[in-house]
Formats: C-alpha cells, sequence, structure tokens
C-alpha cells in the first residue's frame, strides 16, 4: 500500500498544473523546488518556506540595446548553484502582482528552453500565499547539483527567423494596444508601430483583478476561439524586451497547449531599434 501511495504521489507532481494555488503549494512545500525571483532586499524581508532567490538580472544579459536569456553554460552554472535536478518539479512566483508576474514565466521559459519541463507559477504570487500561510526569513541550505542543460530551439526565435514569417505565422504583440496601434511610442525604442500582421493582446487580458489567472475557458474563448490562434499551428510572441511576451508564450504554451509557441526574446528593443525591420501603424491586424 505504501509503495502504491508513494507511485501516485510522484504522478501527482509529474503531471502538475501549469498554474497551482497557494494551498497545493503548501501541502507539497516539501516535495518540489521553488524559486523566488523578485530581487534580493525583498526577498530578505521574507518569502515562502524553501524559496531559493533567483532574481530576473541572473537569467538575462546585455546585448547592445536589448536583453536576452545569457548563455548556456552560464543558466547551466546558475542550476547548478541553485540545486536544480532535470527532473525537479520546480515552482516560480513573484512578491508583487504587476509586471514582477512576468519575470516569473520568463523563468519558466528559460527553465523549458535549458531542458526543464516540469514547472508551474503560484496563482496570485506570494501576496496570495501569505495571506492564509505562514512565510520564512530563513535561507535555504543548497546542495549544488551537477546538471547538464539541453537547449530546445523550437520554443525561441530570432529577428531572422520573425522576418521570415511574415504573412505566414501568427504573430502576437503582448504590449498595451496603445503602443500596438503606433498612436504612442515607447521611450526606449526609436519608432512606433507593431511587427507587420501582428495581432494585439496585452498579456494582461490573461489575469483576473487580483492577480490569479482567467480560467482555462475563459483564455481558449479569447485566444482561439477570438483571435482564431490555432493550437497545432506556430504562433510567434513579442512584446517590448522579452518579459510581457513570455506570459503571452507561458498562457499559449503551457495552459493551451500550443506546442510550437515560439518567443522572439529580443522583441522591439531589437526590432524597432533596426530602421532595415518593416513597421505598420495605425492599423488593426
Amino acid at each position: 500500500m505504501r509503495v502504491l501511495l508513494l507511485a501516485l504521489f510522484a504522478l501527482s507532481l509529474w503531471a502538475m498544473d501549469p498554474v497551482v494555488s497557494p494551498k497545493w503549494l503548501h501541502e507539497h512545500l516539501s516535495q518540489v523546488k521553488i524559486i523566488d525571483v523578485s530581487e534580493p532586499k525583498v526577498y530578505k524581508k521574507g518569502h515562502i518556506p524553501g524559496a531559493l532567490n533567483a532574481p530576473i538580472g541572473l537569467w538575462r544579459e546585455h546585448h547592445g540595446n536589448y536583453l536576452l536569456i545569457k548563455k548556456p553554460q552560464n543558466i547551466q552554472n546558475l542550476l547548478q548553484s541553485l540545486g536544480i535536478k532535470k527532473d525537479d518539479t520546480i515552482v516560480i512566483y513573484a512578491h508583487h502582482t504587476g509586471k514582477d508576474l512576468l519575470k516569473t514565466s520568463y523563468v519558466a521559459w528559460a527553465l523549458e528552453l535549458h531542458g526543464i519541463k516540469n514547472t508551474a507559477l503560484l496563482d496570485g504570487g506570494y501576496k496570495a500565499y501569505k495571506a492564509s500561510y505562514p512565510t520564512t526569513k530563513e535561507v535555504p541550505h543548497v546542495t549544488p547539483s551537477t546538471i547538464k542543460v539541453s537547449l530546445d530551439p523550437s520554443i525561441v526565435i530570432d529577428e531572422k527567423g520573425v522576418r521570415e514569417r511574415i504573412g505566414i505565422t501568427r504573430i502576437l504583440d503582448a504590449r498595451p494596444a496603445i503602443y500596438y496601434f503606433g498612436a504612442k511610442k515607447q521611450k526606449v525604442l526609436l519608432r512606433a508601430g507593431h511587427i507587420p500582421t501582428a495581432t494585439s493582446y496585452f498579456w494582461r487580458y490573461s489575469f483576473n483583478e487580483n492577480a490569479t489567472f482567467k480560467s482555462k475557458k475563459a483564455l481558449k474563448q479569447m485566444l482561439i476561439e477570438g483571435l482564431g490562434l490555432d493550437p497545432n499551428k506556430e504562433v510567434i510572441t513579442y512584446c517590448t524586451g522579452g518579459l510581457e511576451t513570455s506570459m503571452n508564450w507561458f498562457v499559449l504554451h503551457r495552459i493551451l497547449g500550443f506546442k510550437k509557441a515560439r518567443l522572439y526574446d529580443a522583441s522591439m528593443k531589437e526590432w524597432a531599434n533596426d530602421p532595415r525591420m518593416p513597421l505598420t501603424k495605425y492599423r488593426w491586424e
């Protein structure tokens, strides 16, 4: 009986939903790895028991005007220092419910890019967990791992790849609609507008007012039935600089099962600042 229970429990972890509740996490604290993506000064004020601090700056590096995921060796070193193994079950959260949410989906994408697929985001983040369960200031001891990463190029795309797919592949813009339409230019960009043929879908549309995800049914109605995206076809997601688009990627790929969702990491900080790249303004597509 004990062996059967252990097998069933292992199966339940393997089949972890892409979004987990604070209750689920509290009940599985000792069986999962937890990553807190907030800045160290925020993490030190209190965090979920067992959580390891890995702010977004550890995952990304500068390439001129934009940021990209760090080189595989750097990510491998980071994962080893966090004690992460290939078969770990990992829950990711942030303390704040604004743009910090985007850091959680970016880390989920970064992990999957490097071969770690069994991850989830904490619904409602740290605030929701703290409202019902105790937190701590204790920093957990970490035993470094010997993990070796393996890249999955199917979930990432570069500038050249995006340009080749204009008019062929559906493209999703995660920024506020005013930037997509081109009525307002972002300060970090030289030009306003969107990648030709892209569709506007602001990442916040996927959330309720309390920073929890909308139901899978609602997400399906908006993205599949409403926008006509096909889960069996390739979809490219982009934003200003990689973070907003990671949430659209997460919703498509992890929640709705789009196997061919690809993230354009450099996004508009590369595209709109490159005068060779085409842009469309004042048009809904």
